[in-house]
């Protein structure tokens, strides 16, 4: 039993010097870097579009499943098992290697060692490790004091900065609590198209008031965000919010307002195609013989510039009544809504969270009973019917009134960022020191040694043969050795 606890203790410190080495720190590094590139191209719960974080794992349900059981699940790699052990390891790492070369070289400047070349380009390469730790804990540190926010905003709507404003927030865990409470107005949305229909940019005016009185006015882009009393917003992205007019069978508006759309990417991966949802919960009609007044809903594609497809009747002619659209254009030419409807419980009361992209018609039926769509163009209606009283039938409208656009606003507060470029500015001068401060040291002290290696070529004396010049005695190494 004795004999084996000096060797366990030999294994454990040889363990934690390979765990604490920079190269180890490396492959942690690596790590990180793969799930931070898969949260960049992969949408992710509470940073994006919740339509499209939705319509990812629709699309990709063998993919997701898979990541999902090796603890990585795809729309969040951010707060997933693997993402915190590597990076937990990587401070680890890191941390106790700028530890140790830091000790080696306090050692050494109190005992007086030489301050040779190699001992300042050793200072060097510790500022640079010490800048990376550092990096590392200004993004720890800006996330947990501050929070991280999603705002979708139709032109001419308004935000106010504070927790209940948000579509979807994230608090840090130090954060205080304390938000700025600032209102910021979409003014007016724009974007201008490629001739191969992809965005060429896209740009949100916005006004910013406080305390009743408007502070800012600027064009946030996705590459130039706005700043405010230490807050951030960005342009994330933007859709199509038409606004939809119904009206009940007893004549009385029951909605009226825009919906957001999310986009279908053609198979050009334009997004001449738009996806949004209708719930009508407050109908306000009752079916004769019915327990329960009835919901509408219905779900919808809109086309900003529909390309009619005409269908041709048995008799050679065109059917206009069975005219339908397709994606044509990103411009708003042609806007037309293509409407699929559904009477019946919306399954708002069930009691559990309803998406609000998501029509559940589990406890509906189709309007129609081979389910057809009804195109409705911009400035048009279209009149259903409800059943009435003696066998009447009752008319209901529904109206696609305005179109306008949304941003997708995401909105940070991050206390780090001062810590985050002090940490660029000290990985600079470390690497110039390293990589720069050394060698020019080197050459100096050659220099005043008054010895200069010289190509033999061009230094032959009288007799013709080369000169030989002494080499410089190397100078003793008297760093203390610490891991690369």
């Amino acid at each position: 039993m004795t004999a084996a606890r000096p060797a366990l203790r030999v294994r454990a410190a040889r363990f934690w010097r390979e765990y604490t080495r920079m190269r180890t720190a490396i492959f942690f590094l690596i790590g990180v870097v793969a799930i931070v590139a898969v949260g960049s191209f992969v949408p992710q719960a509470g940073t994006s579009d919740p339509a499209k974080v939705q319509a990812f794992l629709s699309n990709n349900p063998t993919l997701t499943s898979v990541f999902s059981w090796l603890q990585l699940p795809l729309t969040d790699v951010f707060v997933s098992p693997i993402f915190y052990v590597l990076l937990g390891s990587l401070y680890i790492a890191l941390g106790a290697c700028v530890l140790r070369r830091g000790r080696a070289l306090v050692v050494r400047t109190l005992k007086r060692y030489p301050r040779t070349p190699q001992y300042w380009g050793e200072i060097g390469s510790w500022v640079f490790h010490s800048s990376l730790f550092l990096l590392l804990v200004a993004v720890v540190w800006g996330k947990s004091t501050g929070y991280q926010g999603l705002v979708t905003l139709v032109e001419g709507q308004s935000f106010t900065e504070t927790r209940a404003g948000y579509d979807q927030l994230q608090e840090g865990v130090l954060f205080n609590g304390q938000h700025t409470g600032f209102t910021m107005r979409l003014n007016s949305f724009n974007a201008t198209y490629q001739t191969s229909g992809e965005a060429s940019d896209y740009v949100s005016n916005v006004s910013v008031m406080d305390h009743g009185r408007t502070v800012e006015t600027k064009d946030i882009r996705v590459n130039d965000f706005l700043g405010y009393d230490g807050v951030n917003v960005y342009q994330q992205d933007y859709g199509w919010a038409p606004t939809i007019t119904v009206t009940n069978p007893q004549g009385q508006t029951v909605y009226s307002g825009p919906i957001e759309f999310f986009d279908e990417q053609t198979q050009q991966g334009n997004k001449a195609e738009a996806v949004g949802v209708l719930k009508v919960p407050d109908f306000d009609y009752t079916i004769p013989g019915a327990s329960q007044p009835v919901q509408i809903g219905a779900r919808i594609a809109m086309f900003p510039d529909a390309r009619v497809i005409p269908t041709v009747s048995s008799g050679g002619t065109i059917d206009p009544s069975l005219t339908q659209y397709g994606p044509g254009g990103l411009a708003p030419r042609n806007p037309v809504m293509e409407f699929q409807m559904y009477v019946g419980d919306l399954g708002l009361n069930n009691g559990q969270a309803q998406d609000v992209n998501v029509l559940d018609t589990d406890k509906m039926q189709p309007y129609f009973s081979d389910a057809h769509v009804v195109a409705i163009p911009l400035g048009g209606s279209y009149t259903f019917a409800m059943p009435g009283a003696n066998g009447q039938q009752l008319p209901f409208t529904v109206s696609f009134a305005k179109l306008q656009q949304y941003s997708l606003f995401q909105v940070n507060k991050d206390s780090g960022v001062p810590l985050i470029y002090t940490a660029f500015v000290l990985i600079m001068v470390g690497l110039l020191a390293k990589l720069y401060a050394r060698p020019l040291l080197e050459r100096r002290a050659r220099r005043r040694s008054g010895v200069i290696r010289l190509d033999p070529r061009w230094t032959a004396d009288v007799s013709g043969e080369p000169e030989s010049q002494p080499a410089p005695e190397p100078a003793p190494d008297t760093r203390e050795r610490e891991p690369v």
